[in-house]
């Protein structure tokens, strides 16, 4: 609140992220206000000790990787899987990746913690390659990681120690990222499909591309933001859901849809013509073992039974 609690933008700003991050830490939908010294105080050392617990996590491997399965929704077939990153709170509970996602891109862990899920979902897509599943990981790739000048050696190199491919990984890249320094970017999108991986763009619909751009793109899949599944109960989410759906289409684009969450989604994104889902109606994201079964018999729900 201004002026009582900062007198200038920046410190407003910066007062209001520390009591977000306090809000989220005690449960989340909470209310918190930054109202005397002793609690941002407070706040900040929480985050400090946050940042700390987060670092030591990252080096000693004490984060997980789970898998959500992009689904056939006709079929219930799993068409492949997204690796998330997991966080252990160490008293039989998760860090929610709303706080400490953001908080690694704040203080500059983002490219370490990413490369450590990439590192562990190679490791356990060998172990299924040697098992005969063929389906592909999705992996998302932060914007440091994307402009760092050996980021393709280095993944290259990962892939070859785990005996893969590239055509074994979509690279998941967020519309705002992809769309930061356009023409550096693009750059870096072209050597990465020319190397022989697929690019997806991750959260579409949140990151105003304009038309021209999305056309340059060399970008193979389109994920929708799961905030226009949401919206596929009134008429106008549905139109403005069919509007990127044919626009995808005629870019010639594999088109994901994320949040799916019910039936009711599902069916409406099926009678727009997308067959690719990702979603709790389906499933949450869950361990390598369930993953596995996951990829061998399809997941339980399916809007086609046979």
């Amino acid at each position: 609140v201004y002026p009582n609690d900062a007198s200038s933008a920046q410190d407003l700003l910066s007062a209001a992220d520390r009591t977000m991050y306090h809000a989220k830490n005690n449960g989340r939908n909470k209310v918190a206000f930054c109202s005397d010294s002793a609690h941002l105080k407070a706040l900040g050392r929480e985050q400090l000790l946050l940042k700390t617990r987060l670092s030591g996590a990252i080096q000693d491997n004490g984060l997980q990787v789970f898998f959500q399965p992009i689904v056939d929704g006709g079929s219930g077939a799993v068409l492949a899987l997204e690796a998330l990153a997991r966080w252990p709170d160490g008293n039989g509970g998760w860090v929610s990746p709303d706080i400490f996602i953001p908080l690694a891109e704040k203080t500059g862990q983002i490219q370490e913690l990413s490369s450590c899920i990439i590192g562990q979902g190679l490791t356990q897509l060998a172990q299924w390659r040697a098992e005969g599943l063929q389906q592909p990981l999705m992996v998302n790739i932060s914007r440091s990681q994307l402009f760092a000048p050996n980021f393709v050696t280095m993944l290259v190199e990962q892939l070859r120690r785990c005996e893969l491919h590239p055509q074994d990984l979509v690279l998941e890249i967020t519309e705002s990222v992809a769309l930061t320094d356009y023409a550096r970017q693009l750059r870096h999108l072209r050597q990465l499909v020319a190397t022989g991986f697929r690019i997806a763009i991750d959260d579409f619909g949140t990151g105003y591309s304009s038309l021209s751009q999305l056309h340059e793109i060399p970008a193979q899949l389109l994920k929708i933001d799961a905030s226009f599944s949401r919206r596929l109960n009134t008429e106008e989410g549905r139109s403005v859901m069919q509007a990127i759906v044919q626009l995808g289409h005629l870019l010639k684009l594999d088109i994901v849809a994320e949040g799916v969450e019910s039936e009711e989604i599902a069916r409406h994104l099926q009678q727009l013509g997308v067959r690719r889902m990702q979603g709790f109606y389906f499933s949450e994201a869950v361990p390598a073992n369930a993953a596995g079964l996951m990829l061998r018999l399809g997941v339980t729900r399916q809007l086609n039974p046979p």
